[in-house]
């Protein structure tokens, strides 16, 4: 069975030869260390270490590595912005095309916003939130992504075409600040609605150029906006249903309407009591499917919403892959692989980015006990 076919099997909910893998993108990918520590562990030389995400600290994935996993997807993203729309502040300090500064953290790994200095910090009106323009979705993010995308797509890949920005929430997070639109939510709820109603217009401008280049050679699109923590949602359901819902139904409809793709979203944490709305949605993948966090129990969720959506993920990063032995991580992927593949639905990959601390060995234990189970 061809990479493709398998992918897209599992998206329609029927079972195939074998679960596709994916590792890769910015919520299924490497950190920087990991991945140097992956490469001198598998005794690769002339590997290239490129940065391609710098607050995650991201790195490209060799095409070696990924045979070598048997992986089934590739992904496809935005080319970088013109360097003028990047200002360095300093070394350890850069402002974004979004217009918001992000600065390393103490540890050297990632990049934080500085709450702060964000564009919209400041605004106090709805007048100030239709005054910021963000940034041009120009020629220049789009060229020559359609024949990488066919390329991947004729060595028979199942493609995926990558969030450019944080979701419709994320980017109102980044821009105005979390501790103010949280309070916002409450105390000035029309200030939100303005501020969604503007990261939604900004994601339909990107995703309308972007699927126009590349959606002929596309068969996902990767949408991350996290609605979740450890143990419950970031704002109760009712709220996320009146406020958030009905601004990323429309983005889902309207990057559909443009090709003909499954729509993918990334939302951690513990987002049980909203998996159903994200199926009415017409939401086809759900990741990262988080096994740690609360009423994210893996077999509980196949039973309950298996026959309508499909899952992503699901294998833990914060303990299993850190801190467990191989032994552990090997019977990691066979419960999550128990839980989800029966009857097909099921992509297998992290429940986030490996990150710095995990050991190379495990990393392959990992894909190579996906391929085994």
């Amino acid at each position: 069975m061809e990479h493709i076919e398998r992918v897209l099997k599992a998206v329609e909910l029927k079972e195939p030869d074998r679960v596709p893998i994916d590792f890769g993108g910015p919520v299924s990918g490497i950190t920087e260390r990991a991945y140097r520590n992956l490469i001198s562990f598998l005794g690769l030389r002339d590997v290239d270490v490129i940065i391609w995400d710098r607050m995650q600290g991201l790195v490209e994935i060799d095409e070696r590595i990924l045979r070598m996993f048997d992986v089934d997807i590739r992904h496809i993203r935005l080319n970088p912005p013109k360097k003028e729309e990047i200002k360095e502040i300093s070394e350890d300090c850069f402002r974004n095309e979004w217009g918001i500064v992000l600065k390393r953290q103490y540890h050297g790994y990632y990049y934080e916003i500085v709450e702060r200095l964000s564009p919209l910090y400041e605004a106090k009106k709805i007048s100030d939130i239709e005054k910021y323009k963000g940034p041009e979705p120009h020629e220049g993010r789009f060229k020559g992504l359609d024949k990488l995308a066919r390329n991947l797509k004729e060595k028979g890949y199942a493609v995926t075409a990558d969030a450019f920005t944080g979701g419709i929430l994320e980017l109102a997070e980044w821009l105005r600040g979390f501790n103010k639109i949280f309070y916002d939510f409450i105390a000035n709820p029309e200030l939100v609605k303005a501020l969604l109603d503007k990261t939604l217009e900004l994601h339909k401008a990107f995703w309308e150029k972007y699927l126009n280049v590349v959606g002929d050679y596309i068969d996902i699109v990767l949408y991350g906006d996290d609605y979740g923590m450890q143990n419950r949602m970031l704002i109760s359901p009712s709220m996320w249903r009146k406020i958030i819902k009905p601004r990323v139904k429309e983005l889902v409809s309207f990057i559909k309407k443009q090709a003909k793709v499954k729509f993918q979203i990334h939302s951690c944490g513990s987002i049980r009591p909203i998996i159903n709305d994200l199926i009415e949605m017409g939401i086809d993948i759900v990741n990262p499917v988080q096994p740690l966090a609360k009423d994210m129990n893996s077999f509980e969720l196949k039973r309950e919403f298996g026959t309508h959506i499909c899952f992503h993920g699901g294998v833990d990063v914060q303990y299993v892959l850190p801190k467990g032995s191989p032994k552990d991580v090997e019977k990691e992927v066979k419960t999550r692989i128990s839980a989800f593949a029966p009857g097909g639905g099921y992509i297998f990959a992290t429940a986030h980015n490996i990150q710095p601390d995990v050991p190379a060995e495990n990393i392959v234990v990992l894909f190579e006990s996906a391929k085994k189970y």
